[in-house]
């Protein structure tokens, strides 16, 4: 994954994520990149905060909108291709999450000079 992202007056500014995946025989294209394209939403929201909390182990959110997940007016411009494979499909809902942090670190740096090394990545200016 490569994330663009820049600083500003509002704090961190995505702009971009860029993500070649290999998954494999893709069975249906759409819904493929459907599924990447939701685990870097939520891996972008993951990264800058967007949680929720719990009560005698239960999620207090009930409903998705009390996850602070980005609505489309605040979603990056996001860019999916895919390797072209004969291997066996593979799962596509999860792969995503987890790559966004240090690839939108990574592009803060090459930004601004200065390493982001906690999570979440702050919204305020560094």
């Amino acid at each position: 994954l490569m994330a663009t992202a820049r600083q500003s007056e509002r704090g961190l500014q995505v702009e971009q994520l860029v993500a070649v995946v290999d998954a494999g025989r893709l069975v249906n294209p759409t819904i493929a990149r459907q599924q990447i394209e939701g685990g870097l939403i939520f891996g972008l929201a993951a990264a800058v905060g967007a949680t929720t909390d719990y009560e005698g182990g239960l999620a207090t959110a009930r409903k998705l909108g009390q996850l602070g997940l980005p609505d489309l007016s605040q979603t990056p411009q996001i860019l999916v291709e895919f390797v072209e494979s004969d291997r066996e499909p593979g799962g596509l809902g999860e792969i995503g999450v987890p790559v966004v942090a240090p690839a939108i670190a990574n592009a803060m740096f090459a930004a601004t000079g200065r390493r982001i090394r906690r999570l979440p990545l702050s919204a305020r200016p560094l």
